[in-house]
């Protein structure tokens, strides 16, 4: 079985996979990170080519040695890829020109990449937390906290509610997700879940909510009162990272299969990233053997993620938060960078001094010889407003398809950086998350033009601009929901920690 260290070198003994998704964040505020990776070969690729999206999942799953019987596997990974997806494929990849590719990962109940990890997370925590509780190892419940900058919590909300033994608050930053991300989460059915607007920017969400983490007597008052214990579904769990390598396996064993490429011949994958996680998935994939020649790091506005790995200095000392088109990746402290840094390094000394720089300082400095090989791992670049509205324009007059705001994040840096292999755009949400956004690009109108017209209106709208397109099933049902939540917090761990206790009392 695989075990688990931290990123910050301050865990005892290393964990199982039960225990660090359970457990969600290390000791001292550090990642879990699986002390080995199992390799997969050419003929492994070539065997899951007839496997539906499911099976796929589950042999990863199994290789990752999770301690799980294998039919228990099968049945999670079922479960978690099935009905719930609007595509026979789960995540399929849509050919949209010469070399060009599209990972569509959509097809779930919110409409985002998300719903990938996080209609699989759930089953597997409530299997650890079964397991747990038979071996008399938990008595307790869970409170899963979530920080969101719009897709995450939604997709949380929606694989945890009404899951046993569990409960969940997501926090997001009012103002800061699009008005129909924010409709998916206030409308949210469920008993067991809440959700708060923090004041503030996502980073101010985020700082609050690692403050509760942080918070011991919070922690003892939890479980003295509530018999709660404190979690994440963001993807500092490696519960939910470890589904989103599934998706870049599976995206390459349909380029082979369809003969887009020759088996072991390498693709580039170009990912949208804010949080940082869904492009350390694809790192994952490839350190386990998966062919891949570049991972190209697509940033908005808010750009520090694109500097870092051009200078090697991540600075966000003197950096405010630019508000685009793409919200999900308007986000200046990416957490799962942390773990690049383990990776790349294999000291956790080094990783948490950086960590303590970023937090105390509001920057760090990487050595030489570390910086020269993130450069090798990943190419970074950044696209501004404009260039985000005008490329979805684009690509729809020129290809037929219509993108959201953080595909096209991607795309333009695509085009910038296309050679002569296939390259993979990772699509992370369907448009009609985002009128008002895609409005404007089709209608050729500046980023941040007011337009006179309610969500609903937007969707239709894009409908008539852009023929052919329909506004999924989906988001007509959010819209017709009625709103549960509309409770704002200030942005502070305190002002957090005293919205949970109203609510748990």
């Amino acid at each position: 079985m695989i075990k688990y260290v931290d990123t910050r070198a301050l865990l005892p003994s290393p964990l199982s996979f039960a225990e660090v998704i359970l457990q969600g964040l290390a000791p001292g505020g550090g990642l879990f990170v699986p002390e080995r990776l199992p390799k997969l070969t050419r003929a492994d690729l070539l065997a899951m080519a007839d496997l539906p999206y499911w099976q796929r999942a589950s042999q990863v799953f199994k290789r990752l040695e999770l301690g799980l019987p294998e039919a228990t596997l099968d049945d999670l990974a079922r479960q978690a890829y099935g009905a719930n997806f609007d595509h026979p494929e789960i995540a399929p990849v849509a050919s949209v020109g010469p070399g060009r590719f599209v990972l569509e990962l959509w097809h779930g109940p919110t409409l985002a990449f998300k719903d990938m990890a996080l209609q699989c997370m759930p089953l597997f925590f409530s299997q650890a937390l079964e397991q747990a509780r038979s071996e008399g190892r938990e008595e307790c419940d869970f409170l899963v906290l979530v920080a969101t900058s719009g897709d995450t919590g939604v997709a949380a909300l929606c694989g945890f509610a009404d899951q046993p033994h569990v409960k969940i608050a997501v926090c997001y930053p009012s103002g800061g997700v699009s008005p129909l991300q924010e409709r998916q989460m206030i409308t949210q059915p469920g008993d067991n879940l809440v959700v708060f607007a923090v004041e503030g920017d996502f980073d101010t969400c985020q700082r609050a909510v690692k403050t509760v983490f942080a918070d011991a007597a919070f922690a003892q008052e939890l479980a003295d009162r509530h018999r709660l214990k404190l979690t994440s579904a963001n993807s500092i769990n490696w519960g939910r990272l470890m589904p989103q390598i599934v998706y870049y396996i599976s995206a390459y064993v349909d380029l082979v299969a369809r003969g887009h490429c020759a088996p072991g011949e390498p693709i580039d994958f170009c990912v949208p990233t804010g949080n940082f996680g869904n492009i350390l998935a694809a790192y994952y994939a490839k350190r386990m053997g998966l062919p891949v020649n570049r991972l190209l790091c697509a940033s908005n506005a808010n750009k520090v993620l694109a500097d870092f790995l051009a200078t090697g200095t991540y600075d966000i000392s003197h950096r405010t938060l630019v508000k685009t088109p793409s919200p999900s990746m308007d986000i200046l402290i990416s957490s799962n960078l942390e773990r690049l840094l383990f990776e790349t390094t294999g000291d956790g000394v080094r990783t948490r001094t950086w960590m303590r720089e970023l937090a105390t300082r509001g920057y760090f400095q990487v050595d030489f010889s570390t910086h020269r090989l993130l450069q090798q791992e990943m190419l970074g670049d950044w696209v501004d407003n404009q260039t985000c509205l005008d490329t979805i324009h684009r690509v729809y007059q020129e290809r037929g398809y219509l993108i959201d705001p953080h595909t096209a994040v991607a795309w333009e840096v695509a085009d910038r950086h296309s050679e002569n292999v296939p390259m993979v755009v990772v699509s992370t949400a369907h448009w009609s998350k985002f009128p008002a956004d895609v409005v404007r690009a089709l209608r050729r109108l500046a980023p941040g033009t007011p337009l006179q017209s309610d969500d609903f209106q937007l969707l239709e709208e894009v409908t008539r601009l852009a023929p052919g397109t329909t506004v999924p099933q989906t988001m007509k049902t959010v819209l017709a929901r009625s709103v549960r939540f509309s409770e704002q917090v200030a942005g502070s761990g305190g002002a957090l920690e005293q919205a949970l206790r109203n609510w748990l009392s």
